[in-house]
């Protein structure tokens, strides 16, 4: 439930905004929407003081399930982007299912996912996307949509609700702009550029309150 129901809120929400907006936009939209939780999310937890990385790891991984369901289930999904989620998928399957190869290929894959992060952004961004006004309002809009529906629904389940709002309150910007590249090309990529800044201020906040 509370894996899916941000999904449920936000997912229609976006295909029946998205043609309303220019295509560029809407495809950006589309693509934030069907995206996984934040990978980062357990990271982010622990830096803010969280005691439940955990929950928020396992709860990350129920989005790459959800995300990878709604990606297949697009007709227009493109081989491209489908293939990407499946590897995310597939890793943190054996992540949780194999702990001690997890353990020790930990530190190699942790720069390497780093270093594709930093790879696909910056390939973004000097493509130059048109980032705007309105493309910032459509990202902020999605982005404090899906937060509000994961804290309400961990507020009515009485979970932790630093670690549910991480982990499926929030789309991971790398993924979406993995998958709004591929489906549209690089100017669909400004609304999951905007939310990752957005992401990005939120999550600073957070550690820096800590300290």
């Amino acid at each position: 439930m509370l894996v899916i129901a941000p999904y449920a809120v936000t997912v229609p929400l976006a295909f029946v905004a998205a043609p309303q907006l220019d295509p560029a936009t809407g495809a950006g939209l589309v693509a934030l929407s069907l995206a996984p939780g934040a990978l980062l999310a357990p990271a982010v937890v622990s830096a803010a003081g969280g005691r439940r990385a955990d929950m928020a790891g396992a709860l990350v991984l129920g989005t790459v399930v959800i995300s990878f369901v709604l990606v297949v289930a697009r007709p227009e999904g493109s081989a491209l982007a489908l293939t990407g989620v499946q590897a995310f998928a597939v890793a943190s399957v054996v992540a949780g299912a194999m702990p001690t190869v997890r353990d020790r290929l930990l530190v190699p894959l942790r720069w390497a996912g780093h270093l594709a992060a930093l790879a696909v952004i910056g390939l973004a961004l000097a493509n130059a996307p048109r980032i705007d006004l309105g493309t910032v309002l459509v990202a902020f809009a999605a982005t404090a949509l899906t937060l509000g529906a994961a804290g309400a629904v961990a507020l009515a389940l009485r979970r932790d609700l630093l670690s549910a709002v991480a982990a499926v309150g929030t789309r991971d910007p790398v993924l979406a702009t993995a998958l709004a590249w591929s489906t549209f090309g690089v100017d669909a990529t400004a609304v999951p550029l905007a939310s990752a800044a957005i992401l990005g201020i939120v999550a600073g906040a957070l550690v820096i309150r800590r300290r």
